[in-house]
């Protein structure tokens, strides 16, 4: 595989993640909340931005979406942390009664590791073996 198919794949990954990002955050939450709307709103732009540079070969690009893959790998395991500590207070505090929010939390969790935490490894070891 030459390295233009994996900048331009990791691009087409960043530039989907970014947008995700932005419809998620601003379609799909039901309502505004600054410390959630703020760091992904950032996320998501400069997933698209580093993106259109990866894409057009931008000098910058290569840094930009390292950056932006590490942002996101962090605020994904971050946020799959959170939600894992979520159902263990919600299970073990509640017992049955917070099985029910346990097993939300849980799938939420299980629904944004392949998006914020697998991807970005994946997307950070194909950059790495384009240069």
């Amino acid at each position: 595989m030459g390295s233009t198919w994996r900048r331009r794949s990791v691009a087409g990954t960043e530039l989907a993640t970014g947008l995700l990002l932005l419809v998620g955050t601003w379609v799909g939450l039901p309502a505004r909340w600054w410390p959630v709307d703020v760091p992904f709103t950032l996320l998501g732009v400069g997933s698209v931005v580093a993106a259109v540079g990866l894409w057009r070969g931008a000098a910058w690009g290569v840094r930009a979406t390292r950056v932006t893959l590490w942002a996101l790998l962090i605020a994904g395991c971050t946020v799959c942390t959170a939600l894992a500590w979520v159902v263990a207070h919600l299970f073990g505090l509640y017992g049955p009664v917070g099985a029910g929010g346990a097993l939300l939390m849980g799938t939420m969790a299980v629904m944004i590791l392949p998006y914020l935490v697998l991807l970005p490894a994946l997307s950070l070891r194909l950059l790495a073996e384009s240069e």
